[in-house]
């Protein structure tokens, strides 16, 4: 009788990224990658995982998701007091203006300052003489008038129009 021999069938191989699993390697290193000012998104990527999974352990990861804050204090912290030591100890006037905006709530004014100048031309050549008159007291009535009561009297409608009128 002949022995039945049989073939081991090889192993199979997983397809795929392998998994991620929460390490405190992988807690340092997410807390060092956010800490430098990496984005989420970025942090993932150098993390080896999708955005997806990033955001999945974060949600349920406490652990995770405290070293991605620490990370982002961290950096917020560091660049925070290089800013601040260049106000304060080098006198940079970059870093002053800025903390001064940021903190204190200064800001740019600037001032624009429009004069608008106005010339009305009349054409008097055709008024008549009572025309003109009237309106030499009318101009006489409002400088009287601005002087006293401050109110101007009307000049006299329809001169101008008039005097249009004849063309």
């Amino acid at each position: 009788m002949a022995k039945k021999t049989t073939k081991k069938q090889p192993a199979k191989k997983s397809v795929g990224r392998p998994k991620f699993e929460i390490t405190e390697e992988v807690l340092a290193s997410t807390e060092t990658l956010m800490a430098k000012g990496l984005t989420k998104e970025q942090c993932a990527g150098m993390l080896g995982i999708s955005v997806s999974t990033f955001m999945l352990h974060q949600a349920e990861n406490s652990e995770f998701s405290d070293a991605i804050k620490r990370g982002e204090a961290m950096g917020i912290d560091a660049v925070t007091n290089a800013l601040f030591e260049n106000a304060t100890v080098k006198k940079d006037n970059t870093a002053i203006i800025f903390y001064l905006k940021n903190r204190a709530g200064w800001v740019d004014k600037s001032e624009t300052k429009i004069q608008e100048e106005k010339t009305i031309t009349l054409d008097l050549t055709r008024i008549g003489i009572n025309e003109l008159s009237a309106i030499e007291r009318a101009f006489e009535q409002s400088h009287i008038g601005a002087s006293q009561g401050r109110k101007v009297p009307q000049i006299i409608e329809g001169v101008y129009e008039g005097s249009l009128a004849d063309d």
